[in-house]
């Protein structure tokens, strides 16, 4: 109930801050609701809240001047704000879209059951041993948790014969462990405490405690040069039932073989546990035959490890919001360096032909209007479509030129466009040389960029090359470490 709860009032919240959205764009005629609904937007306003919230944070940070110039320059000759507002109110509308659909699932799986507590009337008791239950207890309209041990279950005594005559066929052949045979014993036996499914008690004994022992252990060294016999008797002890089973093994002898440390101190530590059986603590050796020995208690890493994955993944998760910024700003420096040469060389072919410097900048941004592909924008084109827009409007040469290098922020920009206001300032007639100069220059440095760009694509071609060596070397000695 409370999950659902929950789960309502998130609902809530992000369908009220959508109508907050409504109310906010709309309230006393705010410049931003008429914006979008005069671009037919108005059902992004439902994102508006969100806008809002945008704005505030990147003023805190300091960062809302870089904001503005981004969609400045991404969004050349559209209306940057109204971008920016419909790009802003697009991912407020996902965000309460999608926290109201969240609720929604989560109300529903709590409907079905999936976070309630289930009903239960009764219990399944262990086989053996003990078993701790966490209960929730409604009771004369009141919630208790409690802690409840369940005991074992007790066994009939036809289901104890029963589960023993099946243990007769079996036995005989789980207490060999690793051995092939039970004529041919060369390695420890198995000897388990309790009969499988049950918590019937099994007791161990050996005809021959110094070759077999209580818990299975086989001293081969103290068996005969041909082999010895030894019987095993397991009794079966449950309530006042008593069985016995005899079964005989061949221990064969073997030579004693130095035992390794890891074996030594497992030993030492079998031995102390059985010593030390009554006692609440139990000592830790200090040495092993000769060798000191330290134990530290090991400690789990596995939370800082979910916490360094978690930190990971917010990190993953910012890099992947501020991506597309990033490479929205790339392209477009990489547009300005790439047409800087052909925009010059045009410059300077149409000053040839005898054509005026506005002329030419208005020839220019025709031909680019009409060849352009909408799906893809050339920045610096546009930039240019805005100068003409400009001078249309009045604005003198000198400040658009002078603008336009401002607004395309690249030296190379900013150099031409001193170039143009100069000329224009001591007349045109030294200004075709000075074009070309910088066209040869301008061409120059695009080849040093192209080669550049074939070593980057060079270097980066190493990784996968190291990558198919690694595989080459993986499957030439892989078969080779298996053929041994």
């Amino acid at each position: 109930m409370a999950v659902i709860l929950a789960a309502a009032l998130w609902a809530v919240l992000g369908i009220v801050c959508i109508i907050l959205g409504y109310v906010f764009a709309f309230l006393h005629g705010n410049p931003d609701g008429r914006m979008l609904k005069k671009a037919k937007q108005g059902l992004l306003c439902g994102g508006y809240l969100y806008s809002l919230w945008k704005r505030k944070m990147l003023r805190k940070l300091q960062l809302s001047k870089r904001e503005e110039q981004y969609y400045r320059a991404i969004y050349v000759n559209e209306d940057p704000l109204l971008s920016r507002l419909m790009r802003e109110c697009r991912q407020g509308l996902i965000v309460f879209g999608c926290s109201v659909a969240f609720a929604a699932v989560m109300a529903v799986l709590s409907e079905g059951g999936a976070f309630s507590d289930t009903k239960i009337n009764a219990f399944q008791r262990p086989a053996s041993g003990t078993e701790t239950v966490q209960l929730r207890v409604m009771m004369d309209r009141k919630s208790y948790d409690m802690e409840y041990t369940v005991r074992e279950r007790t066994f009939s005594e036809e289901e104890v014969k029963a589960a023993w005559e099946k243990a007769k066929q079996e036995l005989p052949e789980q207490i060999l462990a690793k051995n092939l045979c039970a004529d041919e014993i060369t390695g420890d036996l198995y000897l388990p405490k309790k009969l499988a499914g049950t918590n019937v008690e099994l007791v161990w004994m050996s005809s021959n405690y110094r070759i077999v022992d209580y818990e299975g252990k086989v001293n081969t060294a103290n068996a005969a040069p041909d082999g010895s016999i030894v019987t095993i008797t397991v009794q079966l002890k449950y309530g006042t039932l008593t069985e016995f089973l005899d079964i005989p093994v061949r221990v064969l002898r073997g030579n004693p073989e130095e035992k390794s440390a890891g074996e030594r101190l497992y030993e030492e530590l079998e031995r102390r546990d059985a010593d030390q059986v009554y006692d609440p603590i139990m000592e830790l050796p200090t040495d092993v035959g000769d060798a000191p020995v330290t134990f530290y208690r090991k400690k789990s890493r596995t939370p800082w490890l979910f916490a360094v994955l978690f930190l990971l993944l917010l990190g993953g998760l910012f890099c992947m919001w501020g991506s597309e910024e990033k490479r929205m700003r790339q392209e477009r420096e990489d547009q300005l360096l790439k047409d800087y040469p052909d925009l010059v060389s045009k410059i300077t072919l149409l000053m040839q032909a005898g054509l005026t410097l506005r002329s030419a900048w208005d020839r220019i941004t025709e031909d680019y209007l009409s060849a352009r592909d909408k799906k893809k924008t050339r920045y610096v084109y546009e930039e240019m479509r805005n100068v003409r827009n400009k001078l249309s409007a009045g604005i003198p040469e000198a400040a658009a030129y002078e603008e336009f290098g401002r607004n395309c922020g690249n030296i190379r920009y900013l150099r031409l466009s001193s170039v143009l206001v100069q000329n224009l300032k001591k007349g045109t007639g030294g200004l075709v040389p000075l074009l070309r100069k910088e066209a040869a220059e301008a061409f120059a440095e695009r080849k040093e960029r192209v080669k550049q760009k074939g070593e980057e694509a060079g270097t980066r071609l190493l990784i996968p090359m190291a990558g198919i060596l690694v595989l080459i070397l993986a499957i030439i000695m892989i078969p080779a470490f298996l053929s041994f």
